[in-house]
């Protein structure tokens, strides 16, 4: 392994743990509609990660990096699209979509990823910067580990949040929390167009 790699896995670790658009989101779906949802999530920022990787592979990071109003074009995508989640999640969602459509959580958490400034930054910023220049093979074991870890701490977060699906049963309690977690969703909104 080359060197800084141990540095590597911990900035991994830490942008993980960090709260983030996928952490706050995951966490209010996994609660409200159980583990299946939340996994099916989980499944959808996994495929939008690894697009995000293979963008960035194929040189669209340079085009990012040349052209800024392409990345405040996804910047903006991002946090918009996070308002509207906790628009929603304010109001409540469920009567607003189909029960039936399993792939809902799948497709939103693919949109979340694909939008995330803080994801796009890992591929572009990170991974190149730890693994060093003209390491390809460095660089595609660097994104297998991240992606490993990303997909792990999502799916701890599934498990742990689904335990209190239970809990909010009670209409009122439900409404607290997502209430919490919408102000939370707009906050971390509000933290991405501020920072990134």
């Amino acid at each position: 392994m080359p060197t800084g790699f141990a540095e590597f896995l911990l900035a991994a670790i830490v942008m993980e743990i960090t709260p983030g658009p996928n952490m706050t989101w995951l966490a209010l779906l996994s609660a409200r509609e159980g583990r299946m949802a939340g996994f099916m999530a989980v499944a959808g920022i996994a495929t939008g990660l690894s697009l995000l990787a293979i963008i960035s592979a194929t040189g669209a990071a340079a085009l990012i990096s040349a052209w800024p109003p392409l990345y405040e074009v996804l910047r903006w995508g991002g946090v918009l699209f996070l308002l509207y989640l906790a628009w929603e999640a304010w109001v409540g969602e469920k009567g607003t979509q189909d029960p039936g459509d399993k792939g809902r959580h799948f497709r939103r958490a693919l949109m979340i990823n694909l939008l995330n400034p803080k994801a796009l930054a890992v591929f572009v910023v990170m991974i190149p910067g730890f693994a060093g220049p003209g390491q390809v093979a460095t660089q595609i074991t660097m994104t297998l580990i991240y992606l490993a870890i990303a997909t792990l701490a999502h799916a701890l977060i599934v498990v742990f949040a689904a335990s209190f699906q239970k809990a909010l049963s009670d209409p009122r309690r439900e409404l607290i929390v997502r209430r919490i977690f919408a102000i939370a969703l707009a906050a971390v909104a509000v933290w991405l167009a501020i920072t990134t």
